[in-house]
C-alpha cells in the first residue's frame, strides 16, 4: 500500500503556497511492537506551524525540508501493536499531513465519535477549545461586567474565546475582516468591529468598549494590538496568544518593539504570555467543562472545510487572509 504525504519543499516566504510543499508517495510500513497506525480522516489547518517552516530559523526551529509537514489531524487505528489503541479506535493528535502516520502513541488521546463528531476533536473539543479556555479564564480572568476584547475573533480559538468571557458575564468585543465573520461574531452575541479599517480602528474600538477595556486576548499582534492599547482600563490583562500578524514577514521586518511600556505602567497592566501545553495536567477537566456547556447550547461552533487531501496547501494559505469563519480543516475521509 502507499501513503501520500506533503513534504515541505521549500521555506516560506510570505503567506505559504503549494510550490512550498511537494505531494509525495511513500511505502506504507506495518506497525512494530508498542506503535500503531492511523488512517486520517481530517487534518487540522493552524497558525503555528508556519513558524516551523519560516527562512528565519531564530523565530522557532525550522522543519528539515523533505520532512512531513506538520499538523494536527484525527483518524482511526487500522493496525496496531501498541495496548492503549486497539484497531477500530478513534484518536487526535500529531498525525502530520500524511493519509497514514505510524505512532507509538506519544501526543495522541483517544477520541469517541459517539460524543461528539470527530473535528470537533480538533477544534472546541481539542487544542482550540483549550487554548481559548485558558487563555480566557485563567491568565484573563474576566469578571462580570467587564469588557473582553478578542482578536482574530472569527476564528477557532476567537471564536471560543469570545463564548467564555460572555459566560463569564463580561461584555464581548470581536475584532475581525469581512462580512462572513462579523456576522458570524454578532451571532454569537459579541459587538463586532472590522480590523481591515486600519486607519480608524482605535476609534472603532473606542465606540465599541466606552468603558474601556479590562482584557485583551490577543492572537494577531500588530496594528490591532496597538489599536487596542489605547483603550486600555487600570489594571487590564493582555494575554499574548499568538501574533498572526508577523507570521508571513520576513527576516527583519517581524515588529519586536514594545512601545506601550509607559503606557502598561500608567495603567498596571499584567502582560502574559501564553502556551496551552502548561496547563496540560487540567486538560481533562476543562474538556469535560467544554463538552458540558456544548451540550447545554452555550458554547457553538462553525468549521470550514476544504474536501480532498490535495487542498492542504490552500487550506493553510487561506488561514492568513480571506473570510473563513471558525475551524479550518482538511476532509479526507466520512466518519465511521
Amino acid at each position: 500500500m502507499i501513503n501520500r504525504q506533503f513534504t515541505l519543499a521549500a521555506y516560506a516566504e510570505g503567506v505559504p503556497t503549494e510550490r512550498n510543499f511537494t505531494l509525495v508517495e511513500a511505502p506504507l510500513a506495518d506497525p512494530g511492537p508498542g506503535q500503531l497506525l492511523v488512517q486520517a480522516h481530517y487534518f487540522s489547518m493552524d497558525p503555528f506551524p508556519r513558524l516551523r517552516i519560516s527562512g528565519d530559523a531564530s523565530v522557532a526551529p525550522q522543519l528539515p525540508l523533505g520532512s512531513v509537514m506538520i499538523g494536527r489531524g484525527v483518524g482511526q487505528v487500522v493496525a496496531s501493536q501498541h495496548p492503549d489503541f486497539p484497531v477500530g479506535c478513534h484518536v487526535a493528535g500529531e498525525l502530520g499531513w500524511q493519509e497514514y502516520a505510524l505512532s507509538d502513541g506519544n501526543g495522541l488521546r483517544l477520541v469517541d465519535p459517539a460524543l461528539a463528531p470527530l473535528p470537533a476533536y480538533l477544534g472546541l473539543l481539542g487544542p482550540s477549545g483549550l487554548a481559548a479556555y485558558f487563555a480566557t479564564l485563567r491568565q484573563g480572568q474576566p469578571k462580570a461586567g467587564e469588557t473582553v476584547v478578542v482578536s482574530a475573533a472569527a476564528g477557532s480559538v476567537g471564536s471560543t474565546a469570545c463564548q467564555i468571557a460572555a459566560i463569564a458575564g463580561a461584555r464581548v468585543v470581536g475584532i475581525a475582516g469581512g462580512a462572513n465573520q462579523l456576522a458570524f461574531l454578532q451571532s454569537l452575541g459579541a459587538t463586532p468591529v472590522d480590523y481591515s479599517d486600519a486607519k480608524n480602528l482605535p476609534q472603532a474600538l473606542g465606540a465599541a468598549s466606552p468603558q474601556g477595556i479590562d482584557v485583551f486576548v490577543d492572537m494577531v499582534g500588530g496594528s490591532v494590538h496597538d489599536a487596542v492599547m489605547e483603550h486600555l482600563n487600570v489594571g487590564a490583562r493582555i494575554v499574548l496568544v499568538g501574533t498572526i500578524a508577523n507570521y508571513n514577514l520576513g527576516p527583519g521586518e517581524v515588529d519586536t518593539g514594545p512601545r506601550h511600556l509607559y503606557r502598561w505602567i500608567l495603567k498596571r497592566v499584567r502582560l502574559s504570555g501564553f502556551l496551552v501545553g502548561d496547563y496540560a495536567a487540567e486538560w481533562p477537566a476543562a474538556l469535560a467543562e467544554l463538552a458540558s456547556w456544548l451540550r447545554d447550547g452555550r458554547l457553538r461552533y462553525r468549521e470550514t472545510i476544504f474536501d480532498g487531501f490535495e487542498s492542504a496547501p490552500q487550506a493553510f494559505a487561506s488561514l492568513f487572509g480571506g473570510d473563513n469563519v471558525g475551524k479550518m480543516l482538511v476532509k479526507l475521509l466520512r466518519e465511521t
